[in-house]
């Protein structure tokens, strides 16, 4: 599970470093190459609840074996592809296939791991996420500047490979099969409206981290900085969560979820703010560090919210959950392509960072309500939330 999480933030984020020298080899403004990174997230996005129906059908193990196949195929068409629209096409794919991964790993620990072991669990699987995200970016620039922007997307065809291989024994999971359609199970939990909490959450989660991330190392390579310095720049998000990880799992037993949704979230829109006051390596990279801190502690949290909030759909509810995160990364990427044309990144930092602070103050209240309005959530609680 955690190979197949490595491979999708690996294959999703070598794109950012990517960016300028795309928009230079093949003739494009920066906002249409942004729009390689927006097609990605919506179609990544858009798809998770078909993936998720899917799981519950076939199962979650099978799903997964034919994404990363599929996956690794439309890398290999990308890193071959001879003009933009060939790459947008094959990107849009790339999208559509390694969406299927997380949150069937997500579901896959919903379905094994108990409640009072599932975040860790689940901090464990964003670890190897973020571990992916960091490599991408480093892959992605190194890439760039020693060989072509093209061999990013061949290390992802080869990385599928790899993960094909390792998930060739992995067993199916027994689990209860959801009754009714895709249609139906989704309209059912659409009038829950902590579901619609959740999601909506989600989305503007999304819409801080991954619209942000989008635009750090493109921000430096406008300053005049290479693209394999500005890929490891924009690294540290992945390197601060990995190392982060075992204080998010000791916090989890000792502080209040609310809180960590507050915290984490306001960390975030902390260092988006100094991103915002100048673009430099040494603010990129504390901003990307504070990025993935924070997300450390408030993406963790926020997944086990959605596996709670309506057991008896939960793969659904996972999938919709991943869908409005990344479908929140893609509307924020493509609103912002504008201004990255413009070069105003500073701008597009200060707009992440206010974000950011109303998913702080916004997300610790309606946590702490939940918790009160539901007493096997409040008794898994480390502390009592007032």
């Amino acid at each position: 599970m955690r190979a197949t999480a490595f491979l999708s933030s690996f294959d999703r984020f070598t794109i950012p470093p990517l960016l300028v020298p795309i928009h230079r080899d093949l003739g494009i403004s920066l906002g249409t190459a942004a729009i390689l990174a927006s097609a990605y997230f919506v179609t990544y996005g858009l798809s998770q609840p078909l993936w998720g129906a899917l799981s519950d059908r076939v199962g979650r193990v099978a799903v997964i074996r034919f994404a990363v196949v599929a996956g690794g195929v439309s890398c290999v068409v990308a890193a071959l592809a001879p003009t933009f629209a060939v790459l947008l096409v094959a990107r849009t794919l790339a999208g559509l296939f390694f969406a299927a991964l997380v949150p069937s790993a997500i579901t896959y620990i919903g379905d094994t791991v108990d409640l009072a072991r599932r975040q860790n669990a689940l901090v464990l699987l964003m670890a190897f996420a973020t571990s992916g995200l960091a490599c991408a970016t480093v892959v992605g620039g190194l890439a760039a500047e020693l060989v072509d922007w093209r061999a990013a997307f061949a290390a992802s065809a080869v990385l599928a490979a790899v993960v094909t291989f390792l998930v060739a024994a992995l067993p199916e999971p027994s689990h209860e099969r959801e009754a009714g359609s895709l249609r139906e199970r989704v309209r059912a939990i659409r009038g829950q409206p902590w579901v619609l909490v959740v999601v909506g959450l989600a989305f503007l989660e999304g819409a801080v981290i991954f619209g942000s991330l989008t635009f750090v190392a493109a921000s430096l390579q406008q300053e005049g900085v290479s693209a394999a310095l500005a890929g490891s720049a924009a690294a540290g998000f992945g390197v601060a969560n990995v190392v982060t990880t075992p204080f998010v799992t000791r916090a989890v037993a000792r502080i209040a979820s609310p809180l960590l949704i507050a915290g984490g979230a306001a960390l975030a829109a902390a260092g988006l703010s100094v991103a915002a006051i100048d673009a430099t390596v040494v603010t990129a990279v504390f901003a990307t560090l504070a990025l993935g801190a924070g997300f450390g502690f408030l993406h963790s949290t926020l997944q086990v919210w959605a596996t709670q909030v309506a057991p008896e759909a939960r793969a659904v509810t996972v999938s919709l959950f991943a869908s409005a995160i990344f479908t929140g990364g893609a509307a924020a990427s493509a609103a912002a392509a504008p201004l990255a044309d413009d070069g105003r990144f500073g701008l597009i930092f200060l707009l992440c960072a206010g974000g950011g602070a109303a998913l702080a103050a916004a997300g610790g209240v309606l946590r702490a309500r939940y918790v009160r309005a539901h007493p096997s959530v409040a008794n898994a609680e480390p502390t009592a939330v007032g």
